[in-house]
């Protein structure tokens, strides 16, 4: 201390905040260092250059990480040492002198000093030490760090026993990748990085008890069931009938329910099965200005039924039950990477003009593709595209926001006839009302977060529409609100399901009437040249 009247030396409190700050960084380099490990040696990957990668990675984890992480914990150590001594030798300048010559009469301490360990100033880091967690972010970094202690590591020690048995380690494996993931979720939560919402957090929560549930029969027979499956091949590719380009947005729809179903006049067409693999359609249209850009149709949920277990994996269609679950939940689905393999197939430039289109599950893929920064994106990176506008139907896109601030997400949903969706509704009004409304929109939960917030963009907008009353009976109230193409005995009803609905309200809405206008000259109207119309048949490589 000195004695001009000013405060010299350490401000002791401000210290251990950094300590504990300086802590909290080295706790995170050796949790990411633990799950990064934990998912690099639990990847579906066998070779050289994955034995590579391994190698690379352990090296770099035992190296530089640890390293690092070592320096920090020492750095901590040092400040709280520092700030010790300092207060020794504060206390000794006290006992010497009155507060009036350390500080001046008018600033000498009224009250006691304060705590060792001060609450952290507003916005500030917590510090680790701590009897119980103060807040929802708390209690997610204690059960984040509670997934990469004891879970992680039992997982490895039951992987060596089932291995040596001679029994199948993949499911364990699953286990592992579903709590990295939950824990990175949480991690993320705590740290202020990304706040999950909570359909984001419930899929991956059920991603990982489905997990834990089919591991044992895992040990013993491939099951497939919620088994990712990413690697997908393409198995052919069909020329569509020649005909124009869309005109409109029902026209659109049109397009994308046709590549579900067998082409007509195309030799072969007659019967297929939609288990064994799903459609990609992709469109190539010149615009007026003469540039060409690409329509992707994005497929929704296909294959077998929900009750039926091959619909949860186990199928060659990648759409599947499975794919919706874990698309929800932030991962990389095979629907998704479906859409990347067409897209290559078709030898769709990278850098190109995209505009993708889909109904239910095809427009959550196409909006999770559309918030990928490695995809969207305009600097013509390989494996990377421009994606302008992302149309669809009875999609649950309200979690996600495109990477791009110029890409466009528009999705329309039956709403009951009072425009509010079910699950907002008070629980004493819940009976559903007679023109029942879309379930499939309300997955997302309405964007909300886990902390109360709700995910929104200028960028997406959401068109509530209320289901029109089709013209030929047969189809129940719930067909005709979720289906995108309604057909009968007497063929599509024009007025049945979305394609209805967008016939009816294009011109009338004033969010559909924009889109129409942007799209005009570019993707549709009577300016635009269908330049080529290709159905790619894609899916599980191993499982066709």
């Amino acid at each position: 201390m000195g004695d001009a009247g000013a405060l010299l030396g350490m401000d002791t409190a401000r210290g251990r905040l950094e300590a504990d700050r300086v802590d909290r960084a080295a706790h995170r380099i050796s949790r990411l260092r633990e799950r990064s490990g934990e998912a690099v040696r639990s990847a579906h990957w066998r070779g050289p250059d994955a034995e590579e990668l391994r190698s690379r990675w352990e090296a770099l984890s035992r190296g530089p990480l640890a390293v690092l992480g070592a320096r920090l914990h020492v750095l901590a150590t040092v400040l709280r040492a520092e700030a010790a001594a300092q207060e020794r030798a504060s206390a000794a300048d006290e006992r010497l002198a009155p507060p009036s010559r350390l500080l001046g009469p008018a600033l000498a301490p009224a009250a006691p000093p304060p705590a060792r360990h001060p609450a952290p100033e507003r916005g500030a880091d917590p510090p680790v030490a701590g009897p119980l967690p103060s807040s929802r972010t708390d209690l997610a970094a204690l059960v984040s760090d509670g997934i990469g202690g004891g879970p992680l590591h039992g997982l490895g020690g039951l992987e060596a026993v089932v291995a040596g048995l001679g029994g199948d380690v993949d499911g364990i494996g699953q286990v592992r990748q579903e709590l990295v993931h939950l824990g990175g979720l949480l991690e993320g939560w705590a740290d202020g990085e990304h706040v999950p919402t909570v359909a984001e957090l419930g899929a991956s929560v059920l991603l990982l008890s489905g997990a834990i549930a089919i591991a044992p029969v895992e040990t013993m027979t491939d099951t497939g069931v919620l088994d990712p499956r990413t690697e997908v091949a393409v198995h052919g590719i069909v020329q569509a009938p020649a005909g124009p380009a869309p005109r409109g947005l029902a026209d659109l729809l049109a397009a994308n329910d046709e590549a579900r179903r067998p082409l007509a006049g195309v030799p072969g067409e007659a019967v297929r099965d939609g288990a064994a693999s799903g459609r990609v359609r992709i469109q190539t249209v010149r615009g007026e200005d003469g540039v060409e850009s690409f329509i992707v149709h994005a497929p929704p949920t296909g294959g077998a039924p929900l009750w039926d277990a091959d619909s949860w994996g186990a199928q060659g269609n990648s759409a599947g039950w499975d794919s919706n679950l874990r698309t929800m939940a932030g991962q990389e689905s095979a629907a998704m990477a479906d859409i990347r393999a067409a897209m290559a197939a078709a030898h769709v430039p990278s850098g190109a003009r995209v505009m993708f289109v889909g109904h239910s599950q095809g427009g959550l893929t196409a909006a999770h593709l559309a918030a990928d920064p490695a995809f969207n994106r305009t600097d013509g990176a390989p494996g990377s595209y421009d994606v302008t506008h992302s149309f669809s139907v009875g999609s649950p896109v309200g979690t996600v926001v495109p990477a791009q601030g110029s890409t466009r997400v528009v999705d329309v949903s039956h709403t009951p006839a009072d425009g509010v969706p079910l699950l907002l509704r008070p629980a004493a009004s819940w009976p559903v009302p007679p023109r029942i409304a879309d379930p499939v929109p309300l997955l997302d939960l309405a964007g909300y977060r886990v902390d109360g917030s709700r995910v929104s963009s200028p960028a997406v907008v959401e068109v509530g529409l209320e289901a029109p009353t089709p013209t030929y009976a047969g189809s129940s109230a719930l067909e005709n609100a979720h289906e995108s193409v309604l057909r009968s005995g007497h063929g599509v009803d024009p007025t049945g399901g979305y394609h209805g609905s967008l016939r009816e309200a294009t011109g009338s809405d004033p969010d559909l009437s924009a889109l129409q206008a942007d799209l005009e000259g570019r993707y549709l109207g009577d300016g635009v040249v269908l330049v080529e119309d290709v159905v790619v048949d894609v899916g599980r490589e191993d499982l066709r």
